[in-house]
């Protein structure tokens, strides 16, 4: 089975080269709900709330609340930034991104109230919400006396045999492949594998840089019956587009080597995929200032992930290896590699309550329930057990989560000034929910309201600490990952 160096959460086990694992599940698991300016401003507390776009993705029964035909475009700014701290050294790196968290339509149509219908509204929504962002950048670096990345590269030529032709089939040609014919694997005289300094003693950099994100195309119906009871369903279709480059280079700054000098080892994926899931929700207005909500979505199915990459190594030496060139570098660059599976995410269950306090204010709180445990990788054919390792992983290493989201508005004439809090805990098994892996943000934001239009600011900040391997049995960097996203969101109603 392949082998894929991931970027992301790798809290759990030390990360392989190219086989999709619990970590690529994970990572198109975890959803930071986007949209509106509104919403992000409250940080996404708006389960009991309704009438904003954003909750055709959260709770449907928002839907519901539109008395008017509305139209939502959102475009977003966010700054990410990881520091990394790795064999007593530090970086920070960062990567900025311009892109679209939201475009939706609303269509509201009052009900002909000679019918005897206890409905009053009925509504149709389409557009687009953004679900999660991939987006960043880091460098880890530092001077490793334990081991080397060809300390694995040397491992795997090892199991493949004393063959080179095998190392180039199968997942081998994307890392000792390419190592051998870069000529940093050698066979001494007894035809055993050998590389220089595979016990450590060089300084290694590694620089990974991810982007893309998770959308979620929504197409939503719902109603009003009796301004006491609204109720909702949504048909997401979530679109997942990830790329991560990487770079890893290993320097003989103390010259322990009479041979090798430095080498280059660079990776690049690319994931992308289509899914599917439903959602259904509903807003209980028991009395005029307090509601109740709740929503439940299905598992999403990615039914067609494809995942492409390659590598690539150069080596440097201070003298030719080979007797036969004069060489003193080589370039060695592997095959395209493809391959298409399935992924199921996690269900979730919302509950919400909400006090509104006339048209002065809000006051609202969410609580969500996943349970990452249940993800699943799958084969296209049933008789695909390729992923038995990687879903047994799943379930002994990741759990459930709580998570709890907390916002306010408050209105001053045509002025609304907002603020949220929102943690989501740790999806990994023997950790607290502000351990590794958790998440916590704040948000502030204001807005112009007027009859037929609308204008949102929001600013939100999201922290998280984590645990990074850049290879199998590599020291860990302790990450720090933080991002701040700036919204605008321009409203028109009809």
């Amino acid at each position: 089975m392949k082998k894929i160096l991931l970027l992301f959460v790798s809290a759990i086990l030390s990360v392989g080269l190219f086989a999709q694992n619990e970590n690529d599940a994970l990572r198109y698991s975890l959803i930071n709900y986007s949209g509106t300016a509104r919403f992000t401003g409250m940080s996404g507390a708006y389960g009991a709330v309704g009438a904003d776009f954003s909750t055709l993705s959260q709770n449907p029964a928002g839907i519901g609340l539109y008395h008017k035909t509305e139209f939502t475009i959102t475009p977003a700014f966010a700054n990410s930034n990881t520091q990394s701290d790795y064999i007593n050294s530090s970086n920070k790196d960062y990567r900025n991104t311009l892109y679209l968290a939201n475009a939706g339509y609303v269509m509201s149509l009052k009900l002909n109230e000679n019918n005897g219908s206890h409905l009053k509204l009925i509504q149709l929504g389409f557009g687009m919400n953004r679900m999660a962002m991939f987006n960043n950048r880091m460098i880890v670096d530092g001077l490793n006396n334990n081991n080397s990345l060809m300390t694995n590269f040397l491992s795997d030529a090892n199991e493949s045999g004393p063959y080179p032709e095998d190392l180039s089939s199968s997942y081998y040609q994307f890392g000792a492949g390419v190592a051998y014919d870069a000529n940093l694997l050698f066979q001494d005289t007894n035809n055993y594998w050998q590389a220089d300094l595979p016990f450590g003693g060089l300084y290694q950099t590694r620089m990974i840089e991810s982007r893309g994100g998770t959308t979620e195309t929504a197409l939503s119906a719902g109603s009003n019956f009796e301004d006491k009871f609204y109720f909702g369903v949504t048909f997401g279709f979530p679109h997942i587009n990830y790329e991560q480059e990487s770079v890893h280079t290993e320097k003989d700054n103390n010259n322990l080597s009479p041979f090798l000098k430095s080498f280059e080892y660079s990776e690049y994926l690319h994931t992308k995929g289509s899914g599917f899931n439903f959602k259904f929700g509903f807003i209980y207005k028991p009395v005029a200032f307090f509601r109740i909500g709740g929503a439940f979505h299905t598992p999403t199915s990615y039914f067609d992930m494809n995942d492409s990459w390659n590598t690539s190594m150069t080596s440097y030496f201070d003298q030719p290896p080979l007797t036969s060139s004069n060489a003193t570098s080589f370039t060695a660059d592997s095959k395209d590699g493809t391959y298409d599976y399935r992924l199921t995410t996690p269900m979730r269950a919302l509950g919400s309550l909400a006090f509104i306090f006339g048209q002065n204010g809000i006051l609202s709180a969410d609580y969500e329930y996943i349970d990452y445990s249940t993800s699943r990788l799958n084969g296209l054919h049933a008789t695909n057990d390729d992923f038995l390792d990687a879903n047994n992983a799943i379930r002994s290493s990741l759990t459930t989560a709580h998570n709890l989201r907390i916002g306010t508005e408050w209105k001053a004439g045509i002025f609304a000034f907002r603020g949220g809090y929102s943690i989501y805990g740790s999806p990994y098994k023997g950790e607290v929910m502000t351990g590794l892996g958790s998440r916590q943000g704040y948000s502030l934001g204001i807005g112009i309201r007027e009859k037929f239009y609308f204008l949102d600011f929001s600013y939100n900040h999201m922290q998280s600490d984590d645990n990074y391997y850049i290879y199998a049995d590599a020291p860990k960097s302790e990450n720090k990952y933080k991002s701040n996203v700036f919204s605008i969101t321009s409203g028109f109603r009809f």
